[in-house]
C-alpha cells in the first residue's frame, strides 16, 4: 500500500539516484540522530544519564542487548565500544 503517485515516486528515485553516497549516508545519519531525538524527548524526566543511554538503547536494539550493555559491568566502564556509544547519546542529548 502506498499513498504516494507514480509520479512522485519516480522523482525521488531520481533525486536519490543523483547524489553521492557522501550525501545519502550524511542523511541517514540525520534521519537516525532525529530518530533518537525523538526517542529521548519521550523519556519520562528525572531519568539518569545512564537511564536514558540505556532505554535508548532499548528501544534501539532490544531488551537484550540493552541489558548486555548495561549490565553492572559495563556500567563500571564497560568495553570501549559502550563507551563510544554513550559518548555519541550524549552528543544526541545535547
Amino acid at each position: 500500500m502506498t499513498d504516494t503517485t507514480p509520479e512522485i515516486e519516480a522523482l525521488l528515485r531520481e533525486r536519490f539516484a543523483a547524489m553521492t553516497g557522501a550525501e545519502r549516508a550524511l542523511m541517514a545519519l540525520q534521519m537516525f540522530e532525529t530518530a533518537q531525538r525523538i526517542v529521548l524527548s519521550s523519556l519520562p524526566p528525572g531519568m539518569s544519564d545512564v537511564e536514558r543511554r540505556r532505554e535508548l538503547c532499548r528501544r534501539f536494539y532490544g531488551d537484550e542487548l540493552a541489558r548486555q550493555a548495561y549490565s553492572s559491568r559495563a556500567g563500571r566502564g564497560g568495553p570501549e565500544g559502550i563507551e563510544r556509544t554513550q559518548r555519541h547519546a550524549d552528543e544526541v542529548i545535547e
